[in-house]
């Protein structure tokens, strides 16, 4: 029993290394979803709506980038009812909003299997065009 115990322990040491780390789980990020549009000719005060739905739980990642570093596009995130009416009326169920003038825009936060409505609101000064990807991750340890 006491060399089944030994055996354990030596292997154990062995694959730590030579340099004593412990850690021997590394996490592992795995990208679960992938969403990609495309924008052109938004203008000035305009909103260009991308409607996806996330079919698992993780990490959504929102990146949204535009040609010119002068424009500022500001990002709403919504749920699928939420329609235009709804939006500048301001009654709609927001999830996270990007108003920095940050090129390009980002949201992260987690999520589950849910749709989603993201609108994508041009600032200015000038007419944008763009593209929205849409990223979920999932991070596991593994050996």
């Amino acid at each position: 029993m006491r060399d089944a115990l030994r055996l354990v322990l030596a292997t154990s040491v062995a694959l730590a290394g030579c340099n004593g780390s412990r850690d021997l789980l590394v996490p592992v990020t795995d990208t679960v979803f992938e969403y990609e549009q495309a924008f052109s000719g938004l203008a000035r005060f305009r909103t260009f709506v991308a409607d996806f739905s996330v079919p698992t739980s993780g990490t959504l990642h929102i990146t949204v980038d535009w040609t010119s570093p002068a424009d500022d596009l500001d990002l709403v995130l919504s749920n699928p009812a939420c329609d235009a009416i709804t939006f500048a009326a301001g009654a709609c169920k927001i999830f996270a909003i990007e108003q920095s003038n940050l090129k390009p825009a980002r949201l992260t936060l987690a999520t589950t299997a849910t749709g989603y409505r993201l609108f994508v609101v041009n600032r200015g000064p000038s007419v944008e065009t763009g593209t929205v990807v849409v990223t979920v991750t999932q991070t596991h340890l593994a050996l």
